[in-house]
């Protein structure tokens, strides 16, 4: 197989495992926005299939790209992309499942903390459209695949303010249940993560779009 088609299949199984991670988010996303009178466990079950799913893919993709390594010039650059992708799918799966516990303990989330975790939702939701975009242009245009990844990475900038203000709310607002505020920072804290590693892997992305160009 030549590394030209080898790639082509590489990047196409990326995009689909970025789709499984879209849908992944907008679940959490529905869940942030409409948390009254819902079954937490089942969003939490649905979030759990989407992640197990792309776990599976991405053990089958690495092992397909473990067969054809040799001579294949970006095979490290996918492999970190493809790691990263499954780490946001579990953070997200954890900050769901930490979510749902909340719920069913009947812990009322602060409404200023909740439209910040759904904003952040909302620029994950764009970073990864922006990514699977740079995924699809890489063997068409990759300028344009570049310019799609360098969108990933400023948003990475904005998440990180908002995080800042969330903390900074969680902690101004003197509360004395220990539990909810670590639920919350955790929750928090995955999504922020998560927006690291597609970050990193955008950055990856560029380099890839570089040598093509």
């Amino acid at each position: 197989m030549s590394e030209g088609i080898a790639t082509l299949a590489i990047e196409e199984q990326l995009q689909q495992i970025s789709l499984k991670l879209l849908d992944e988010t907008r679940v959490l996303y529905e869940f942030l926005s409409n948390n009254n009178n819902v079954n937490t466990m089942q969003i939490y079950s649905k979030v759990n299939g989407i992640k197990n799913d792309i776990e599976v893919s991405k053990y089958r993709l690495g092992e397909y790209i473990f067969k054809i390594r040799e001579g294949l010039l970006d095979k490290d650059l996918y492999i970190e992309i493809l790691n990263n992708l499954e780490k946001v799918a579990q953070n997200l799966d954890a900050a769901t499942y930490r979510l749902s516990v909340m719920l069913s303990k009947q812990m009322n989330i602060d409404d200023v903390i909740n439209r910040l975790l759904i904003v952040i939702c909302e620029k994950i939701i764009t970073s990864i459209t922006y990514f699977i975009e740079a995924l699809r242009l890489l063997s068409i245009n990759p300028k344009n695949s570049y310019e799609n990844a360098r969108n990933v990475i400023k948003l990475e900038q904005e998440i990180d303010e908002l995080y800042r203000s969330l903390e900074l709310t969680l902690f101004e607002r003197k509360l004395v249940d220990f539990s909810y505020i670590m639920l919350l920072k955790d929750i928090a804290d995955r999504l922020e993560d998560s927006e690291d590693l597609l970050k990193s892997s955008a950055d990856n992305i560029t380099y890839i779009a570089y040598e093509r160009m």
